[in-house]
């Protein structure tokens, strides 16, 4: 671990030099659209100052990731300069009660929405829309796919470490507020922590929880829908609500649905994949989920119920979620900003009985509360409470990829015919 990367001043994720490392990383698809990768980056390596949390899993994203998101500074000091309140007024603002804190604004890269309407509803809780935000100029050689994954996984990465908070902005303090009052959500307070099992059996807590002197108390941070809202706007200028309440919710025909912007404010339509257990609440057996894992891919967002309603959401890191080395992961992983209840740890050796690590070593393998990359197994909570994933980046449609393919093939036989010519 040689250097730190793109970290708020709570962030602690470092890039190990030694993972930029010749390989490929792309499917048949990214192939056949052009790309070539040489080389990765592999962030998300983590150790929590003062509390001596190691991570073993990381992002790992192509070498050139720094050029593809060189604008997210200036976007996310948009997103700061932008925010209702003002800067300026983040700590004398009367926030009343049950506030989340200063809200996150619409960035749209057009100069005008496409659907106002719709930009008005989504304020109930985000922050007016910013026009005119530009978005990096995707290189031609890469697909659209590979382009806007990796920027939401790189903006995912800059957060690992962050606290776990509600709060709409993760640089908001809320301990400055002086002039007027802020009424701190308590969270990550509780004396013992459930792990997966104790949850399911409706057993009491049993695990020593060793972050509460340091995180039962206001700090900068982010929750979980705050977390995946943030990250699709700064990377993609794509809008949806911050809430769990609303991020996703169900229509009169008990079929998920969510308000979802693109960059120019037009309604986006998300494909939804439900899991077996949606509307039912009950724990998904392993195995089952097998078909909705192949559907996923980087970036989606995967909610999990608690006691009948969504009560988390978590990104989906698919291929690019590797080991601390860079090599590839032997299970799925996920991020989220979550609170450690109930407990996820990062291990897969797990006691199906107590649902603690094997080895007994609690502390090492349960990271604090927070922003961190973390398993999807049918051990843990995430997977046996998902209920449904929504996917939001358009995939390339099959006619496109058919026209390109005969393209290529085309141009292939005229080069052939040349050569054949100038012989």
């Amino acid at each position: 671990m040689e250097r730190l990367v793109g970290c708020p001043s709570n962030g602690v994720a470092a890039m190990n030099a030694n993972s930029l490392v010749p390989k490929r990383r792309h499917s048949p698809r990214g192939r056949l659209l052009g790309l070539a990768i040489v080389c990765v980056l592999t962030i998300g390596v983590v150790s929590l100052r003062g509390h001596g949390y190691v991570s073993p899993y990381a992002i790992t994203l192509d070498g050139n990731i720094g050029e593809w998101t060189s604008d997210f500074a200036v976007r996310d000091q948009a997103i700061l300069s932008n925010s209702s309140p003002a800067p300026a007024d983040w700590y004398t603002h009367d926030y009343g009660l049950q506030s989340y804190g200063p809200k996150s604004p619409q960035l749209f890269s057009s100069s005008s929405a496409a659907n106002p309407l719709a930009v008005v509803e989504m304020q109930f809780d985000r922050g007016g829309p910013v026009f005119n935000s530009s978005i990096h100029a995707r290189p031609v050689d890469v697909s659209a796919n590979v382009w806007s994954r990796q920027r939401l996984l790189h903006a995912a990465s800059q957060l690992i470490g962050t606290h776990y908070q509600h709060l709409h902005i993760p640089t908001f303090d809320p301990t400055r507020v002086t002039g007027s009052t802020f009424d701190w959500s308590p969270v990550s307070g509780n004396e013992y922590l459930q792990t997966t099992q104790d949850l399911r059996s409706d057993n009491p807590g049993t695990v020593l929880n060793p972050y509460k002197a340091h995180y039962n108390s206001p700090h900068a941070g982010i929750d979980c829908t705050d977390f995946s809202a943030y990250l699709y706007n700064l990377a993609l200028g794509i809008q949806m609500h911050s809430g769990t309440a609303n991020q996703v919710l169900t229509n009169s025909w008990g079929d998920p649905t969510a308000l979802v912007l693109d960059s120019s404010g037009a309604t986006m339509t998300p494909v939804f994949y439900q899991g077996p257990n949606y509307g039912t609440g009950t724990v998904n057996a392993s195995g089952s989920l097998d078909s909705v894992i192949s559907q996923l891919q980087p970036g989606d967002l995967l909610y999990m119920h608690g006691r009948g309603v969504i009560a988390h959401v978590v990104v989906w890191l698919g291929e690019y979620g590797t080991l601390a080395d860079g090599s590839p992961s032997p299970v799925p992983l996920v991020i989220s900003s979550h609170d450690n209840t109930p407990a996820i740890f990062d291990t897969t050796e797990i006691d199906a009985i107590t649902g603690l690590p094997l080895d007994g070593l609690i502390d090492e393998h349960l990271p604090p509360p927070g922003v961190h990359i973390l398993p999807f197994t049918p051990d843990t909570w995430f997977y046996g409470n998902f209920s449904l994933a929504m996917h939001v980046v358009p995939e390339p449609s099959t006619e496109i990829l058919f026209l390109l393919g005969a393209f290529l093939a085309a141009g292939a036989a005229m080069h052939h015919r040349i050569r054949v010519e100038k012989d």
